[in-house]
């Protein structure tokens, strides 16, 4: 089952809860094993996008790493974000149909974890190809609108050294950390804006 480029968005509410939205995915969202278009999360709560599987947890337990198996990953956010932490098993192939598993690629930490986090809406996008685009249009890796914003805006590009930012366009500006650039090779915690969307880039490990 597939995952849509735009499948979903949990973002925070007036009252600080953290509700889950289907953007009118293909295959649909499902929480605790019922669809949903939107829904409350709730500690425990077990997320499916295609064939993956969330368990959205609050972090607060103080013994949480201690509870968790051994066959899960814990992919976490700076806390002043307001995003928890996910813990996401790992698929494991059925015993019965022996399966070749290839040899991935090797990435570096830097990467293998970049993200980029639109901070108003806390939308979580992984940098987890070579070349991404950003802008308005339907097949833009990362969505944003505003004025004078169109399609392929502005493109994230893996390089030797770190990870670029480039405006695409002549029209449009592109900010970090509120200064207007062409090109930039982005650090931890830079702050950027485009269009109407803020975003934070961070580097977990």
């Amino acid at each position: 089952m597939g995952v849509s480029r735009r499948h979903v968005k949990i973002e925070e509410d007036a009252e600080r809860k953290l509700v889950l939205s289907d953007l009118n995915s293909l295959n649909g969202t499902y929480v605790n094993g019922k669809k949903v278009r939107k829904v409350m999360l709730s500690s425990g709560d077990k997320i499916t996008i295609g064939k993956y599987m969330i368990l959205y947890e609050e972090s607060n337990a103080a013994n949480y790493a201690a509870s968790v198996p051994s066959d899960s990953q814990i992919v976490s956010f700076p806390p002043a974000y307001g995003l928890a932490e996910a813990r996401v098993p790992v698929q494991q192939p059925p015993r019965t149909q022996p399966v070749s598993v290839p040899i991935p690629e090797q990435k570096s930490e830097k990467e293998s974890n970049a993200v980029l986090i639109e901070t108003n809406k806390h939308v979580v996008y992984k940098l987890d190809k070579p070349v991404m685009t950003i802008g308005s249009g339907e097949n833009d890796d990362i969505f944003v609108s505003g004025f004078m914003i169109g399609e392929g805006q502005a493109s994230i590009e893996k390089k030797s050294d770190g990870i670029q930012i480039t405006a695409s366009k002549m029209m449009g500006k592109i900010k970090v950390n509120g200064k207007s650039v062409r090109s930039h090779l982005l650090e931890h915690k830079d702050r950027i804006e485009i269009g109407s969307s803020t975003f934070r880039f961070m580097e977990n490990g």
